[in-house]
């Protein structure tokens, strides 16, 4: 499912915006289509804007009108599968966001082959900066304990939820575990970096992300 609402405040109209020769909401109803086809599943966008309903309908996908309480900022992601599970009797789901529209070929059949064995697969990157150096401004260091001089030698591994993609079963959802409960298994993305849409700034930087992969000859799933 692509949950797709009208409101947006950092950037009015974002799913329906051009990122780079398509509407952003497009590249994650491509990125839908690709694994329906792969796991022989149906595909529906839960929105309340019509733009994006008629962009999901020239794309021969499913429209759930989604209910104005559920379309507003404050709304939970996890009430929002849960709306759209519970009226297609679906027992599982893949969620994907349409903030995040650079996805990988190679990552896609990664969670398909991860599906396999997992319950839960959910996506993550690495994060930018090391963790053990951010701080609480009042407290200091969040992560303590010894550590090595160089990024590189360090020996714990950290990730950081990127969006791109959760799957899951509706069961988890329902019982308050979240989209991440134990056993949850976590596919890292080639992205170096995560993309993660809401403002302007986010904006440009996706679209630099985008062109220096297409330079590096990477193959997305797109519109």
């Amino acid at each position: 499912m692509v949950p797709a609402r009208a409101g947006s405040k950092g950037i009015p109209g974002k799913n329906t915006k051009i990122f780079r020769d398509a509407p952003l909401v497009n590249w994650s109803f491509a990125a839908a289509k690709w694994l329906s086809n792969k796991l022989d599943a149906q595909v529906l966008c839960t929105t309340d804007d019509p733009k994006v309903a008629e962009l999901a309908r020239a794309m021969n996908l499913l429209v759930h009108n989604r209910a104005k309480q559920l379309a507003k900022d404050t709304a939970s992601m996890a009430d929002v599968v849960l709306d759209v599970c519970e009226a297609t009797n679906s027992n599982n789901y893949i969620l994907l966001q349409p903030t995040s529209p650079l996805r990988i070929k190679v990552d896609l059949e990664r969670l398909v082959s991860a599906l396999e064995k997992n319950p839960t697969v959910v996506s993550c990157t690495t994060p930018a900066e090391a963790p053990e150096d951010i701080i609480e401004l009042s407290s200091g260091p969040i992560i303590t304990g010894p550590k090595t001089e160089t990024r590189q030698e360090r020996v714990r591994e950290y990730r950081f939820v990127d969006g791109a993609f959760y799957a899951g079963c509706v069961t988890n959802l329902k019982n308050g575990l979240g989209f991440s409960p134990t056993g949850t298994k976590f596919v890292t993305l080639t992205n170096p970096i995560a993309n993660d849409i809401d403002t302007p700034f986010d904006w440009t930087m996706a679209e630099t992300q985008h062109d220096w992969l297409v330079s590096q000859g990477v193959e997305f799933v797109r519109p």
